[in-house]
């Protein structure tokens, strides 16, 4: 089932509508490295191997993101997203499905960058491509159909309603009174610091709310393990949260999981700790404290 006014699409839902939307692939490729690291790249690969019948590539790194910023992830100005929803075929007024291959986390990036910049209709598909080819659905392989450029598109810059960038987050987590929740989407290892790296640890003032506790076993996003573990962290309904995790990809999942749930959206720290710890003097905090 779809709700008329969720985020979410089902995999039943796609199949039946497949022909009235646009699919957007966001897929990501991932491997480990000679030290024994997980590396993320480009998905074109991961892409090509299999995707949605139909579907366009949606290329995080390149087109989705300001290639041009220090900072991975980074949300895209309005000339580079403009470019990239020209040459995808995007109009602000299309039906848009994202999905991706592995958690959901991608996907849902693209999902609130298309919304920041006014393109209301995008939404995810729910369990992403594994429950598409669980359903048995068309899978195709090699590159996207060529499609014609959008042309004459009025793109809005909603930006500040759906991210924050480093000086309010700074703000926030200087003010122990603040009335805005810093929350980190990371795993718990990598909110304590036990998990390692360099300045490992969260934003002081910060709650923590693993993306992964927010799924369903089968990758679904999951409305009730959503609203408990807001519940356990006392966060209320109506709180305004802004979410972050390493850059910016699981604090999307996070956002999207959060309006699932029935509450605010809420905004994304653009930056997330990519952009906080390359800023040496601002403090990370280990342990399960948030300060």
């Amino acid at each position: 089932m779809t709700r008329a006014d969720s985020a979410l699409v089902s995999a039943e839902w796609l199949h039946r509508n497949a022909d009235s939307v646009v699919v957007l692939d966001a897929s990501i490729a991932r491997s480990v490295d000679d030290a024994g690291l997980t590396v993320f790249g480009p998905g074109h690969e991961v892409f090509r191997a299999a995707h949605i019948a139909g579907a366009r590539f949606a290329d995080l790194f390149a087109a989705f993101s300001d290639p041009s910023s220090t900072i991975a992830f980074t949300r895209p100005t309005i000339d580079q997203i403009s470019v990239a929803a020209a040459e995808l075929g995007l109009n602000p007024e299309d039906d848009i499905v994202v999905y991706d291959q592995l958690t959901g986390a991608y996907a849902a990036r693209v999902w609130l960058v298309l919304r920041s910049f006014g393109y209301d209709g995008a939404r995810v598909l729910d369990g992403g491509f594994a429950r598409w080819t669980d359903r048995g659905y068309p899978v195709a392989t090699g590159d996207s159909e060529i499609v014609g450029a959008a042309t004459g598109v009025e793109i809005r810059d909603l930006g500040t309603p759906v991210f924050a960038d480093l000086a309010e987050v700074r703000a926030v987590s200087d003010d122990e009174g603040s009335s805005t929740t810093l929350v980190c989407a990371l795993r718990s290892p990598d909110y304590t610091g036990e998990s390692g790296g360099d300045r490992p640890g969260h934003i002081p003032g910060s709650l923590s709310v693993p993306y992964p506790d927010l799924l369903n076993d089968d990758g679904t996003f999951s409305t009730e393990r959503t609203r408990k573990a807001l519940q356990e962290r006392e966060i209320d309904q109506d709180a305004e949260v802004i979410v972050y995790c390493g850059g910016g990809i699981n604090a999307a999942g996070a956002a999207l999981a959060f309006v699932e749930a029935g509450y605010p959206q809420p905004r994304v720290f653009d930056g997330s700790l990519s952009e906080w710890r390359s800023h040496p003097d601002l403090p990370l905090v280990t342990g399960m404290r948030p300060r």
